[in-house]
């Protein structure tokens, strides 16, 4: 019988070796598995992100007035359905808040599709 070079046995290298593969293995999930439960905090967090990028579009002096009272509209309507889900924590408020944030999003969501980082001729 050989030894191995490193001293430590064949048998317990391999065994560490699986329970590293076994661990990384764990780790893989399908997208379906994945699930995010928003909380009034997570809702918080998301509008002030998506209340910054409703600035930077207006600040960017590119709005009109139609677009600037759809964003005013639904910048409101997020804060307060956040607001509800806040201050009265329930299934259907976290819905609803849920729902305000996409809605906002849709409407800050750039007109145009095309990247500023594309050169256009």
């Amino acid at each position: 019988m050989t030894r191995s070079i490193s001293g430590f046995p064949v048998f317990f290298r391999l065994l560490a070796g699986v329970a590293g593969l076994t661990v990384l293995a764990g780790c893989q999930s399908s997208a379906g598995m994945v699930k995010i439960t928003p909380t009034p905090r997570t809702l918080i967090y998301s509008y002030v992100i998506a209340s910054g990028m409703a600035r930077g579009q207006v600040m960017s002096g590119q709005v009109s007035r139609e677009r600037l009272v759809q964003i005013v509209n639904a910048d409101r309507a997020a804060l307060t359905a956040i607001l509800n889900a806040e201050y009265n924590p329930s299934g259907a408020g976290l819905k609803n808040a849920g729902q305000a944030m996409e809605n906002f999003l849709a409407v800050i969501e750039p007109t145009d599709p095309t990247p500023p980082s594309v050169v256009r001729r």
